[in-house]
């Protein structure tokens, strides 16, 4: 029973900030059917609750593109005018469209980029360290250890590297796992650093990526353009927020160790 009760209490939290931000961003009839939703959650309507849901992401595609829409629009309006000729309304908007994001990013297992986009909100703005391997389930930046380790046992690179730039290459997008995607998500654009320690016959690798997190102005997330359906993340509207001071950028720092073979 608590059990259950607090499946209702988490899932009406989330569809409850959904709607409101749907409403902010003016996709009006999904956020009338989130809080009917919401609503439903509590009775023992099960069909009818399947059906709105049902309803819901039908019309997924149209909200997609006034999402799309209102970025252009945003955007826009911030280049051309600057943060302040944001509304509170829009700014309230934009600042709960962080929070979807997040909740987004624990939907789709990625729950790294998610954290870290829930501590943009902190006013602190302090560093974050994580000890943290789960960089490694991305096979790019397994590549690029196996790479550094060979250059380590030649005797061709130092046993302490400098910043390894972290980025994965577009042209190679069909070759990249979904862990690659999560990993990419919370970390590229950093920086890895390697450090390798004689142990016995082995060598145990201290390996940090830092990563500036904030919102880049130039910087737009292309997610899908297909069929008359597009949606993309303009992080100019993001940016604004945090030249406004209610976004607040900060370092990351994952750390984890490996043991490798010396020869």
């Amino acid at each position: 029973m608590i059990v259950k009760l607090v499946f209702k209490c988490f899932f009406s939290f989330v569809f409850s900030i959904f709607a409101v931000t749907c409403g902010l961003w003016h996709i009006w009839w999904l956020a009338i059917i989130l809080m009917i939703t919401v609503g439903l959650l509590w009775t023992k309507n099960i069909r009818l609750l399947t059906t709105v849901l049902l309803l819901g992401v039908i019309t997924l595609p149209p909200a997609f593109n006034k999402i799309s829409n209102r970025m252009d629009y945003l955007g826009g309006l911030i280049r051309a005018e600057g943060p302040q000729a944001l509304s509170t309304t829009e700014r309230v908007g934009i600042y709960l469209g962080n929070i979807s994001m997040a909740i987004v990013g624990f939907a789709i297992f990625a729950p790294e980029v998610a954290i870290e986009t829930l501590f943009l909100m902190d006013p602190r703005g302090k560093d974050r360290t994580f000890n943290s391997s789960f960089a490694m389930r991305s096979s790019h930046i397994s590549e690029i250890i196996d790479t550094y380790t060979l250059g380590v046992r030649s005797g061709t690179l130092p046993k302490k590297s400098k910043r390894i730039p972290l980025k994965w290459d577009e042209d190679n997008r069909k070759a990249y796992s979904m862990d690659d995607y999560r990993v990419a998500l919370a970390v590229a654009g950093g920086g890895l650093f390697l450090n390798y320690k004689k142990v016995g016959q082995d060598y145990e690798v201290e390996c940090r990526i830092t990563i500036d997190v904030k919102y880049s102005n130039n910087y737009k997330l292309r997610v899908f353009n297909t069929h008359g359906v597009r949606l993309y993340i303009d992080e100019a509207i993001f940016t604004a927020l945090q030249d406004l001071n209610w976004f607040h950028p900060y370092y990351s720092h994952y750390h984890w160790k490996l043991s490798v073979k010396s020869v």
